[in-house]
């Protein structure tokens, strides 16, 4: 008996691992996709290693406006140059400033990932604290690359991504945003 249920669960392994093979990879990376099959992670972007910057802009002097012409002017947004690097060839990482009309900041670390137009929260700014808070979140979020009032589409779109690489280094991408040029308006 004892053998028969060893080589039932044997089997029942063996299955499992051809099925998991078989499977399109959408469903095999979905967690709980199939039952009894363990979910695979997700795969990590590039430049997986994240490093926050150690200055954070204390106003808004030296920032970058990042222009959003359907904008309602309600929120600006800024970039802070130095904190601009490109730790893979498709993977833009920088601080993001969003002021308020009344006045309120925040600040956040991110990355733009134009290989899949895709942007993370790598962490906030915790003013109070004076320290990077960890964003718990490690889900990346699709730019909308068609409006002209998100962020990080206009970031993707307009200035920062040539196809699925970015358009050069963190100093080249900064004189893109500088300019207002939009060199690189490539449809995803």
């Amino acid at each position: 008996m004892r053998a028969a249920v060893a080589k039932g669960a044997g089997l029942c392994a063996t299955l499992a691992c051809l099925l998991g093979a078989a499977l399109p990879a959408a469903a095999q990376d979905s967690p709980g996709a199939i039952e009894g099959l363990p979910a695979q992670a997700p795969k990590a972007k590039p430049g997986a290693v994240v490093h926050f910057p150690a200055q954070v802009p204390a106003g808004d002097a030296g920032l970058v406006e990042v222009p959003l012409p359907s904008a309602s002017g309600q929120i600006r947004f800024m970039i802070d140059p130095p904190s601009v690097s490109r730790p893979a060839i498709d993977l833009v990482r920088y601080t993001l400033v969003a002021r308020s009309r009344s006045g309120y900041r925040n600040i956040s670390y991110e990355g733009l990932n134009c290989a899949d137009n895709t942007w993370h929260i790598y962490a906030t700014w915790d003013d109070g604290g004076k320290r990077w808070v960890p964003n718990g979140d490690k889900a990346w979020i699709r730019a909308n690359v068609v409006s002209n009032s998100d962020v990080h589409g206009v970031l993707d779109r307009n200035y920062w991504c040539k196809g699925a690489m970015a358009a050069g280094d963190a100093a080249e991408l900064m004189q893109r945003l500088r300019s207002g040029l939009q060199p690189y308006f490539v449809v995803h």
